[in-house]
């Protein structure tokens, strides 16, 4: 994701909220959101995607390869393939050949499915793992599909679904309590948020505060209430959602334009 999706921020610990003009509402929700995301390390939101799977050559996506035992090949749409089977000392269970597809996940529920443009009946299929796009009705999904023509023809087929995790609400209340402070601030009022003083000396009082550029480092705030929260989803400073990158991983295309 390069944007947050579906963040609605939770501003009801703010008592001057709805005072605010609605534009500045606007933007000191997005500036929150915006910061709460990253600060989290940009694993939150769920977003729909549309995707167009397809199998490689390695590997189908349907656990069918070699796997201590002996090929068994078989015969699809007219094309040979060889079926790991076996599985020596220990027990293997992999689905049949095309009954399941790859999602680029966390997929948290699937909106729709079409094949040569017909929509499928969502009881055909169900998601295993948060990934696998699995068959249950008995049939398979498509092999190929023609990148050449728009999805919804025949000869293609897509998903859309919804990926990513759900934001906890404890961010969307840190993210509205960051919030009310960005909209004091857009109007000139009086804000919790860090100035770049470090020292203050009056009537012989010396003050040390914390540095705020040591704070953006780290990714906080200077707010107690929402750095804690920053800190307990995202303790080690993550800039992004780990990734695992393999060449035998399957690439779905996505029309961006």
């Amino acid at each position: 994701m390069s944007s947050p999706c579906v963040w609605t921020l939770d501003t009801g610990c703010c008592s001057g909220w709805d005072a605010f003009d609605p534009a500045v509402q606007t933007r000191a929700s997005q500036w929150a959101t915006d910061v709460m995301w990253a600060a989290t390390g940009r694993q939150f939101g769920v977003c729909p995607v549309t995707v167009r799977p397809c199998f490689n050559n390695q590997y189908n996506g349907l656990g069918v390869w070699w796997s201590d035992g002996s090929f068994w090949p078989y015969i699809f749409n007219g094309q040979w393939y060889n079926a790991g089977c076996g599985c020596v000392g220990r027990c293997c269970c992999e689905p049949l050949p095309f009954t399941q597809a790859w999602l680029p996940g966390p997929v948290a529920g699937v909106s729709e499915v079409r094949v040569d443009g017909i929509v499928i009946d969502p009881a055909a299929y169900r998601v295993d793992d948060g990934q696998w796009l699995v068959r249950q009705d008995g049939d398979r999904w498509p092999v190929c599909q023609d990148y050449n023509l728009a999805a919804g023809l025949a000869g293609t087929w897509d998903v859309t679904y919804f990926r990513g995790d759900p934001v906890p609400n404890s961010v969307l209340i840190a993210g509205g309590s960051l919030a009310c402070e960005f909209a004091k601030a857009c109007v000139g009022g009086e804000c919790r948020l860090p100035g770049r003083v470090t020292q203050l000396i009056r009537q012989g009082v010396s003050i040390s505060m914390v540095d705020v550029d040591t704070l953006l480092r780290n990714g906080y705030t200077g707010l107690v209430e929402v750095d804690q929260v920053i800190r307990s989803f995202n303790p080690a400073g993550l800039t992004h959602r780990l990734r695992v990158y393999s060449p035998d991983t399957m690439v779905n295309r996505v029309t961006t334009s």
